[in-house]
């Protein structure tokens, strides 16, 4: 008889479990204690119009709006350039404490305790840091991480990520090397995923249950065609049974 399968429950953070985003805690921060508020400004004023280009060139066709995105991410490193790591750790407990568990999604948590009943194997996966999502999956008693991975040389922030940012199509291959260096052994067939952005859409094709959440545009039309669940309002989806 072969080994057990286990069957797991992957996670978006951002838009997913909670309402908001990791670059408005950082913000927050920096200015509630006035600390790199010139870098602020700077990574505002260099992305917000990249956004807004971004967020034109998507809807007209042009390209997709994964490339600002990145950016916007890898770019946030900035705002920790010159942070030991143990001071990271205060800025990210603060953000989580401060910002990020107020704006948690109530029937999406209900749906994570219901996989942890289940002894589903849970997976925070994001585009955030990996040493916030840590500090973050602690709180809300999450078994593993798969995040993006801050630069650090001789225990301060270098104010870069180790690329790949963990986005889009990296973020579907950085899930898989970490379960077969993790051997989970993943039944992918009997595993959920959820998610809220197009740009999931290979995180919700790996698994046999997909779940949109509070999906818009193109992920709701495309959940819609292949027939995938909705999380929407007062409807929460069943956790379907292992045959």
């Amino acid at each position: 008889m072969g080994e057990k399968r286990n069957i797991a429950a992957f996670f978006d953070f951002d838009g997913t479990l909670f309402t908001g985003h990791l670059w408005q805690g950082v913000v927050k921060h920096h200015i509630k204690y006035k600390v790199k508020l010139v870098s602020v400004l700077i990574y505002l004023a260099t992305n917000f119009p990249l956004a807004l280009a971004g967020e034109l060139a998507s809807k007209l066709n042009i390209m997709s709006e994964e490339w600002y995105k990145i950016k916007w991410g890898e770019d946030l490193a900035t705002l920790l350039k010159g942070y030991k790591k143990e001071e990271g750790v205060r800025i990210f407990k603060w953000i989580t404490h401060n910002y990020f568990m107020k704006l948690l999604r109530p029937d999406v948590m209900a749906l994570l305790q219901r996989h942890r009943n289940e002894d589903h194997i849970t997976v925070l996966l994001s585009g955030s840091f990996s040493d916030f999502l840590e500090i973050i999956g602690h709180e809300l008693d999450i078994d593993y991480i798969v995040g993006t991975k801050l630069e650090v040389i001789n225990d301060v922030y270098s104010g870069r990520i180790i690329k790949p940012l963990c986005f889009g199509i990296n973020k579907a291959k950085l899930l898989e090397e970490f379960i077969s260096q993790a051997r989970l052994n993943i039944d992918f067939g009997l595993s959920y995923a959820y998610a809220d952005s197009i740009l999931d859409a290979p995180i919700l094709q790996l698994v046999g249950n997909p779940v949109a959440i509070y999906p818009h545009g193109e992920l709701l039309a495309l959940a819609e065609r292949r027939g995938w669940q909705i999380l929407s309002g007062s409807y929460s989806p069943e956790l379907s049974q292992p045959k």
